[in-house]
């Protein structure tokens, strides 16, 4: 009999904890799937319609990166205090309030105020306070979690570009704007209902498998140290020289292409295509790092956007086949920019600093996004290119991967799991 109870509450904590992934996939899709990705539609049409230059489109995103940065520091704390889910439904409340301002903006301050709630919905909204709900939610198959919570991001990347791009042409900007705001409105209630702070609100336990998890031995065993100063803040120099490649990198593809010649349909095609593999990527990393282990996992995540940023620095070659196969290996090395920082975090801490080095490690992404985030527009001025941005994207990802590597290397962590 207490058998049948115990696995009747097993499928129950099961069923609801997917149930909560589903909830923080919806969040992230929100704010960082249409906030952030989905972004990179307007960009070119604030250049043509709104009379910007390159650096002052550059420039809306950097007061995006700057308050996104700031919120990511202050988010931790707010949810001690208020709770995540309070925080969580906050961060989309501002995505809805920023993009109501954008459709009402008509100068590059106002796009900029309302670039400002839109930083705000990502760090309130984004990785820090969902990282945590999932933690406290899945004791086992985190990794995927993670990813599949991440992949949300890549859904609203696939769908938003022709959509958007079909109402700016059709209806004008700012109907795309209103829309995307009253979109984002039903989304928050969703949220809200789906979404619970820890399994034990609704009397539950957390989601396990039965089975011990063979990848969390390593990490208690490392659990009776933290990693020393110089490791810990090298992984953090690592998160910072992601954010320039997989921030401002990943949000200045469409003017990169369209500068170069290449039909805005074609752009809005690409920007597409690319969510596709931006949703399998993460769920993908997330599953390798399950499986193999975090360091194959960040191999193959690194060397993928490696390659994939050589192949934009080629953006000059009028070829779709190219730009396309550039889309796919940059958005092989997207997870850089969400469930690695994750998974880094409860590779190198332990239980009680975990909330702590999410914070720091995405607070550290997002200042070297808000850092670079002009650099685009700057150089493109100069240059008459985006390529010597890329140029600069694909040396600040080498240097991401030799730092990060060098502290899994160093902790002894991240390694395959074994079947034992």
């Amino acid at each position: 009999m207490s058998t049948s109870v115990s696995s009747q509450a097993g499928r129950a904590s099961a069923r609801r904890a997917w149930l909560v992934c589903l909830g923080c996939g919806l969040a992230l899709f929100t704010v960082m799937g249409l906030g952030i990705n989905a972004f990179t539609v307007y960009q070119p049409y604030l250049l043509e319609l709104e009379h910007f230059t390159n650096a002052q489109g550059s420039w809306i995103t950097t007061a995006r990166s700057l308050f996104g940065m700031l919120s990511m520091a202050t988010a931790d704390a707010l949810c001690r205090r208020y709770g995540l889910r309070r925080v969580i439904v906050s961060g989309l409340g501002c995505f809805v309030f920023s993009y109501f301002l954008f459709g009402a903006a008509h100068s590059f301050l106002s796009y900029c105020a309302a670039a400002v709630f839109s930083g705000l919905a990502y760090g309130y909204g984004g990785m820090v306070p969902l990282t945590l709900v999932i933690s406290r939610w899945f004791q086992d198959r985190r990794g995927f979690a993670l990813g599949l919570m991440a992949a949300g991001t890549g859904i609203s990347t696939i769908l938003a570009p022709p959509l958007l791009t079909a109402a700016i042409q059709n209806a004008g900007l700012r109907f795309a704007f209103w829309a995307e705001g009253l979109f984002g409105l039903a989304l928050t209630l969703l949220v809200l209902l789906l979404i619970r702070d820890r399994p034990e609100d609704v009397g539950l336990a957390p989601y396990t498998t039965g089975a011990t998890s063979v990848k969390a031995a390593p990490r208690e065993s490392s659990q009776t140290r933290l990693p020393p100063p110089a490791l810990w803040w090298a992984a953090v120099a690592a998160a910072f020289f992601t954010g320039g490649p997989c921030g401002p990198g990943f949000s200045h593809l469409s003017v990169l292409y369209t500068a170069e010649g290449y039909p805005s349909g074609t752009v809005a095609l690409l920007i597409s295509y690319f969510g596709i593999i931006l949703m399998i990527s993460k769920v993908l990393y997330g599953t390798l790092s399950d499986a193999l282990g975090s360091r194959a996992a960040n191999y193959v995540t690194y060397g993928a956007g490696i390659l994939g940023l050589c192949l934009c620095c080629l953006a000059s070659i009028p070829s779709v086949p190219l730009a396309a196969a550039a889309c796919t290996f940059t958005a092989l090395g997207m997870p850089l920019s969400s469930v690695s920082l994750s998974v880094w975090a409860g590779d190198f801490s332990r239980g009680a600093d975990y909330d702590r080095l999410v914070k720091w490690l995405s607070t550290s992404y997002m200042l070297g996004a808000l850092v670079t985030g002009p650099v685009p527009g700057i150089l493109a001025d100069r240059f008459g290119s985006y390529v010597p941005a890329y140029l600069l994207f694909l040396a600040s990802l080498v240097c991401s991967m030799a730092l990060i590597q060098g502290v899994y290397y160093k902790l002894g962590v991240g390694k395959r799991p074994s079947k034992s």
